[in-house]
């Protein structure tokens, strides 16, 4: 089933419920915000996608469901999951029946740091069979929630790195477990699917779980090209189908992940070997071409 189209014309709101944080967790950058559970038979979700505005983990201790991100699409979870909600992506989650959840949701300049360090990434907001490790983390947090001293404030900022780092070191494993080698071909179509957004190295990366120079040496094994060449060359390709259906350039570099047109316009020349107008031109002349100009 096909969700994008469905997905894209969910209504987004923004979620105002939040913690005053102490002058302390300002202080620092960092707070939990708030720990939870519930058993949800999902009659009473919202309608449409919620931008949590903070970083969450929600596990599932029972049942099974879906989990929604605009930009990712659908997943389903299951007992044992656990998913990753990130601040300004809307999302919403609820059971296919009914389920146990537990949720855990912190905040804080810190934490946007801590996430970029750790390589939270919303490319993968899943982790499968990962529900112990916020398990623990949840019930370390409750004894801690209700203390306000600058000790209680680090203990829980402690926990949310440990349980980060519990989360980085189960995924890898199950990355590595009777198969080290990812799905190329996801990631080419991954590649080609977001063409229009910035692909960093380090997001592509991600996705296999290696660092990123080493990534960049197996994906030219894999794939023939280097990570640049081959998302350039891609970029192009699209940027050739746009022009000929009539986009002006700079329409064609904006759509094809280009924010610089004259940069766009210097890379279109060395791939295709003549500039954007030259194929614009080319393409007019093959289009306008007397259909009677046949060989006798």
């Amino acid at each position: 089933m096909n969700m994008d189209k469905t997905i894209v014309n969910l209504p987004v709101f923004r979620e105002t419920r939040f913690r005053n944080p102490s002058p302390y967790e300002r202080q620092i950058g960092f707070w939990v915000d708030r720990i939870g559970s519930a058993r949800d038979d999902g009659k009473n979700s919202p309608p449409g996608l919620r931008i949590l505005g903070q970083y969450a983990v929600v596990m599932v201790e029972s049942g099974e469901g879906i989990f929604i991100t605009q930009t990712r699409g659908a997943h389903a979870v299951k007992s044992g999951d656990a998913f990753l909600l990130v601040p300004e992506e809307p999302t919403r989650y609820g059971p296919d029946k009914t389920w146990l959840t537990r949720w855990i949701v912190w905040n804080g300049p810190l934490a946007r740091q801590q996430a970029d360090v750790a390589g939270i990434n919303p490319a993968n907001p899943v982790f499968r069979q990962a529900a112990e490790v916020v398990r623990q983390a949840f019930f370390a947090l409750f004894k801690l929630m209700d203390i306000e001293d600058r000790a209680a404030v680090l203990e829980r900022q402690a926990v949310i790195l440990n349980m980060l780092a519990g989360l980085i070191r189960n995924q890898h494993s199950r990355t590595f477990q009777g198969n080290s080698e990812p799905d190329w071909k996801a990631v080419v179509q991954y590649i080609r699917r977001n063409l229009n957004s910035s692909l960093p190295p380090a997001e592509l990366a991600a996705m296999t779980h290696w660092s990123v120079p080493h990534f960049r040496r197996m994906f030219r094994r894999h794939v023939g090209r280097s990570p640049v060449e081959f998302i350039l060359s891609e970029r192009v390709s699209r940027a050739k189908d746009l022009l000929v259906r009539g986009a002006s350039i700079k329409q064609a570099a904006g759509e094809t992940g280009f924010a610089d047109q004259f940069y766009f316009m210097r890379v279109f020349k060395k791939i295709t070997g003549q500039t954007a107008g030259q194929f614009i031109g080319a393409a007019h002349c093959r289009k306008n071409r007397p259909s009677d100009m046949r060989s006798k």
